[in-house]
């Protein structure tokens, strides 16, 4: 039931990953979620509206880069202890 498509391209990555490798993710969700630290102490000092804005913002991009690295590291694992892609994103 293999059916060759002329056209068919190679699959690229998703659009939600971020980031190339673990170490990247890791390092650049870390200095997001320092930067939305340091806006909630200065939103605790001055409790502006924009100043949470912020906070959330760099948080949610923290996050944002720090998902894909996790799940980028599973599949890595996955795949050197021989269960195959697949086994990085079932349920455990």
């Amino acid at each position: 039931m293999s059916a060759k498509i002329a056209n068919m391209k190679p699959a690229k990555n998703p659009w939600w990953q971020t980031v190339k490798t673990p170490k990247q993710g890791f390092i650049m969700g870390g200095v997001w979620l320092f930067m939305a630290a340091g806006w909630v102490v200065v939103a605790v000092g001055d409790p502006t509206p924009w100043h949470w804005v912020s906070a959330a913002v760099w948080a949610v991009g923290g996050v944002g880069y720090l998902v894909p690295a996790v799940l980028l590291r599973r599949r890595q694992r996955a795949t050197q202890d021989g269960a195959g892609p697949e086994a990085a994103v079932r349920a455990d």
